[in-house]
């Protein structure tokens, strides 16, 4: 600011050449008049420093508009900016709208949350088989149906689990909670029942699945690994991969959803009873017309109980996980995940190469000495 005095006061001076005056302050010219205009004007405040905000913005909405927009968004207020624009120009014909970034900044300015961003995680690491069955327990299947209310308020949230060869619906059981234990009684009393599936196929999400940890694994699906059970994923956003099981969704939502009354008991009694229509009375194209008990058969593999031991062969270093999924190896502490706590890992150690961390038989991945965590190979692997 006193140099802009200074300059401003030498500049009024006609004995002094403006041009060099500017190149003695290091200034253009053009800033120099600019300077000298402002202080004519305004004297000494015309040197301070001026607003960069535009005098009029051509994207602003004007206030009826604004008014409008957030009048159809409390009208619906989870709908996003877009939706609301459409709903505006479908209701004022012939009128200019507004970018829908100006739109999002009005809601965001009158408390609206905006959506929210997928964080990146970066590469993401699965299993996954592909695998077409061969007969009964080949492949099971599960997954939620999708909630709605029952009359009294109620949340329905139906857990479904089915045999992919034979089409036969194993449990539809009313979760109270979707949470890992509610989950995994329901698949004790199933094992119990039925035997073991050789593959078990879930979408990502838990309580199946967690993007958070190694290989996307949670407590439930280390449990069926812990079981001999091998597991398989969809890709992310793609039902169709499981499109047999979301076939039998559509069928629910059809005839069920929301057309049951009373209570979640009485939910259940109806799920029941659809179940053993589905499974034996209901021919099925893809069965030749057969239904699904005339084909499915149990599992020879019996279940053994809720915690199996870990076996690893010659060559294994065998390291017990504590309680946050810690490892000890060679006095160095190793990351292995909280699903695994309180499950044996096996470590392969080599001269030339990283020490392979295994579960049951299936590698997890390699140390990296220098972080202590596993480190997966590759983004997708075939379920061995």
């Amino acid at each position: 600011m006193d140099a802009k005095q200074e300059f401003v006061l030498k500049s009024l001076d006609g004995r002094i050449v403006f041009t060099e005056l500017c190149r003695e302050y290091s200034i253009s010219t053009k800033t120099g008049y600019k300077w000298r205009e402002r202080f004519l004007l305004e004297g000494m405040a015309g040197l301070e420093e001026k607003s960069r905000r535009p005098l009029s913005n051509s994207k602003a909405i004007p206030e009826a508009m604004s008014v409008e927009l957030l009048r159809i968004k409390k009208l619906h207020e989870a709908w996003g900016a877009a939706k609301i624009l459409a709903v505006y120009k479908r209701n004022n014909p012939g009128k200019q709208g507004a970018a829908r970034s100006s739109v999002e900044r009005l809601f965001k300015r009158a408390g609206y949350k905006g959506a929210r961003r997928r964080r990146n995680l970066g590469e993401q690491h699965r299993i996954q088989a592909r695998l077409v069955p061969e007969g009964p327990n080949d492949l099971w299947t599960v997954d939620f149906k999708g909630w709605w209310y029952t009359k009294d308020k109620e949340k329905v949230n139906p857990l479904t689990v089915r045999d992919e060869y034979s089409k036969k619906i194993l449990a539809i059981q009313v979760a109270e909670k979707g949470d890992i234990p509610a989950v995994k009684a329901v698949f004790i009393r199933l094992f119990k029942e039925y035997g073991l599936p050789a593959y078990l196929r879930s979408d990502n999400g838990p309580p199946f699945g967690n993007v958070n940890n190694l290989w996307g694994l949670t407590k439930l699906s280390v449990w069926w690994m812990a079981l001999g059970i091998k597991i398989d994923r969809d890709d992310p956003g793609h039902p169709e991969q499981n499109g047999a099981h979301e076939r039998m969704h559509k069928d629910m939502m059809t005839e069920l959803e929301g057309q049951i009354d009373g209570n979640l008991n009485e939910h259940q009694k109806v799920f029941d009873a659809w179940r053993i229509e589905f499974n034996s009375v209901r021919p099925h194209e893809a069965l030749g017309m057969k239904v699904p008990d005339d084909v499915y058969v149990k599992s020879s593999r019996k279940y053994g109980g809720e915690n199996p031991a870990q076996r690893y062969g010659k060559g294994f270093k065998v390291r017990q996980t504590n309680s946050r999924g810690y490892i000890n190896l060679d006095g160095k502490r190793i990351f292995v995940g909280n699903p695994f706590a309180g499950y044996q890992i096996g470590i392969k150690q080599y001269v030339d190469k990283n020490p392979e961390v295994w579960f049951n038989d299936f590698m997890l991945g390699t140390i990296n000495p220098a972080s202590g965590l596993v480190e997966p190979c590759g983004n997708r692997i075939q379920a061995p």
